[in-house]
C-alpha cells in the first residue's frame, strides 16, 4: 500500500466545524499538530485540544481551547501511560515481574477504559464534528464511535512500517491480561473492539490516517500482524508539518523559561564569518527520566542498544563529537543536551568551539546549519530535509533506525546503525568532512536539496486541513465494532 493522493475538498457545511485534537505530551507528537491547529482556526473552525496541562501554552498560542484529560475516580489529569495501582490490582496476576507490565505498551488500553467515561462527558458538551488524534492512543476511535463522528489519526512518523515489531512480540503484548481485560470492558460498555483493527501503540483509523512524510520516505504496514490489523486502513502523506512562526516545544521534559537561551546572533555572525554550523541533538526520549538510567531493553535490541541506558548513549555521542571536532575553528557546534543534570559527568570539557544548551529552537538553528548530527526522530529528519540540511544519523530505537536508512538511501546523509560499535570520533570526523565539503560535487547537500523540493511539493498543512475537513459530516466508521 502507498500513501493516497489528495482528497476531495470539504463539503459545504452550515457552520464552521468543531475539530477536537487528542494527543500525548511528547515533543515529537505535539509540534507537527500546532500548524494544523492554526490552519484550521484560520479557516474559521473551532478547535479544542485535549492534552496534559504542560502543553497548554503552545496549544493556546496556536489558537485552540485547551482541555485536560480527566478521570472520574481520581484528581489525575493527562494520559495514564503505565498501569496505576488500581489497574495492577485489577488485572495483573500476582508475581508478575514489573518489567512485564510497567511499560507504555501495557498501559494504553487500560488508560482508555478509565478515561472514556469523563472524556465522553466533555466531548458531548463540546459537540465536535471530527476527532484528530495520535495513533498511540486507544480511546479516540471509541469516543468517535459512540458520538457517531469520524476519527482521523495524525502519524508523526514516516508510516506504520517504521514501528514493525516481531509478530511474537505483538501477540505477547496483545495477550496480556492487563490489555485483554480493558479491551473486554470497553467492548462490553461501548460495543467497540480496540484490538480488532489495532495493537498496543498502533491504533490507526479505519477512516483516514495522515502521515507527516512524502511517498519517497513512506513505509506502509509491514507483512505480518501490521498488515493483518490495518493493511486496509487508508494512509495519506501530507509532508512536513513545521512553521517557524508558531510557538513550539523545544523539549517537553524541560519547563518553559528555565533554560539559558541560545543567542541566534552568534549563529548569524558565525555564518557571516564563513564558519560552518553543526547542530547536535539526540532528541528527547533518550534523555527522559524513565530512560536515562534504565536500559532501552526490547525497544533497542535491534540496534545493539538493549543493555544501553539513555545516559550511556548520550555520553557516547557527546564524547565522539568532542573528540572529532575539538579545535576546529572553522565550525561552530551547537549541542542540545536535554534536561539531565549529570549529562556531562565524567566527560572531558567541551571544546571552545562548542555551545551547549539544555534545549534550543530547532527550526531556527537548522536554518543556519551545514550539517546535523541526529538520532533521526521523524520530526528531526523531516525538518532537516525540508531545509536541505544533510545528516549524520546515530539512531536509538523505534522509527529512528529505519529513518536513518531512508536518509542514507536518499543520499542526504550517513547512518550509523549499532552506534555504540560504529560511531567513533574517527568515523564521525570522516562523515562530517564529507557532508561539509564546500565543493559543487557534494552529493549529500545536493540530495538534501532535492528532498527539500519534494517535501515542499507535498502540500503540508494545507493538504492536512483539507483532508480533515473533507471528513466532516461523513459519520463514524464501524470497523472497530463488535
Amino acid at each position: 500500500m502507498s500513501c493516497l493522493g489528495p482528497v476531495l475538498a470539504m463539503s459545504p457545511v452550515t457552520a464552521p466545524p468543531h475539530v477536537v485534537f487528542m494527543n500525548m505530551a511528547a515533543t515529537g507528537h505535539m509540534n507537527p499538530t500546532l500548524p494544523l491547529v492554526a490552519q484550521l482556526r484560520a479557516r474559521g473552525c473551532k478547535v479544542s485540544y485535549f492534552v496534559e496541562d504542560t502543553m497548554r501554552g503552545v496549544v493556546e498560542a496556536a489558537g485552540a481551547v485547551w482541555h485536560p484529560f480527566r478521570y472520574a475516580s481520581s484528581g489525575h489529569t493527562g494520559i495514564v501511560r503505565y498501569l496505576d495501582e488500581h489497574g495492577i490490582e485489577k488485572y495483573v496476576p500476582s508475581g508478575t515481574p514489573k518489567e512485564e507490565y510497567l511499560h507504555i505498551a501495557g498501559g494504553l488500553v487500560y488508560n482508555a477504559e478509565i478515561l472514556l467515561p469523563t472524556l465522553l462527558e466533555d466531548l458531548e458538551a463540546i459537540g465536535p464534528a471530527v476527532i484528530l488524534y495520535d495513533p498511540f492512543l486507544a480511546f479516540p476511535q471509541v469516543a468517535a464511535h459512540v458520538l457517531g463522528i469520524p476519527a482521523v489519526s495524525l502519524l508523526t512518523m514516516p508510516g506504520p512500517g517504521v514501528l514493525k515489531k516481531p509478530d511474537e512480540l505483538c501477540d505477547k503484548w496483545m495477550s496480556y491480561p492487563w490489555v485483554q481485560g480493558p479491551r473486554k470492558a470497553i467492548l462490553d460498555k461501548y460495543d467497540y473492539d480496540v484490538l480488532k483493527n489495532g495493537m498496543p501503540m498502533e491504533f490507526y483509523s479505519t477512516t483516514l490516517n495522515l502521515v507527516t512524510t512524502i511517498s519517497e520516505l513512506y513505509l506502509p504496514p509491514a507483512l505480518g500482524r501490521q498488515q493483518e490489523k490495518f493493511g486496509n486502513c487508508p494512509f495519506q502523506c501530507i509532508g512536513v508539518m513545521a512553521d517557524p512562526k508558531l510557538k513550539r516545544i523545544a523539549n517537553a521534559n524541560i519547563k518553559e523559561g528555565s533554560v539559558q537561551e541560545l543567542a541566534m546572533a552568534d549563529l548569524e555572525e558565525a555564518c557571516f564569518l564563513g564558519r560552518q554550523v553543526i547542530y547536535v541533538s539526540m532528541g528527547t526520549v533518550a534523555t527522559d527520566d524513565r530512560t536515562w538510567n534504565e536500559p532501552f531493553g526490547v525497544f533497542g535490541a535491534d540496534n545493539g542498544l538493549e543493555h544501553c541506558t539513555g545516559k550511556q548513549f548520550m555520553q557516547h555521542v557527546l564524547r565522539s563529537c568532542f573528540e572529532a571536532l575539538d579545535g576546529d575553528d572553522k565550525v561552530l557546534v551547537i549541542v542540545s543536551l536535554g534536561p539531565q543534570a549529570d549529562v556531562l559527568d565524567g566527560l572531558p570539557a567541551a571544546p571552545e568551539n562548542f555551545v551547549l544548551r539544555q534545549a534550543v529552537p530547532q527550526l531556527e538553528v537548522l536554518l543556519h546549519c551545514s550539517a546535523f548530527v541526529t538520532h533521526c526522530g521523524a520530526n528531526s529528519m523531516h525538518e532537516a530535509l525540508s531545509l536541505g540540511v544533510p545528516m549524520v544519523v546515530a539512531p536509538i530505537f523505534g522509527d529512528q533506525p529505519l529513518n536513518g536508512d531512508s536518509v542514507a538511501a536518499s543520499g542526504a546523509g550517513l547512518c550509523f546503525r549499532n552506534p555504540l560499535d560504529t560511531l567513533s570520533a574517527t568515523s564521525l570526523r570522516s562523515a562530517l568532512q564529507q557532508l561539509l565539503d564546500p565543493s559543487e560535487t557534494n552529493s549529500f547537500r545536493a540530495s538534501a536539496k532535492k528532498m527539500s523540493e519534494r517535501l515542499a511539493a507535498a502540500g503540508s498543512v494545507k493538504s492536512a486541513a483539507e483532508a480533515v475537513l473533507a471528513q466532516v459530516g461523513r459519520g463514524k466508521a464501524s470497523a472497530g465494532g463488535a
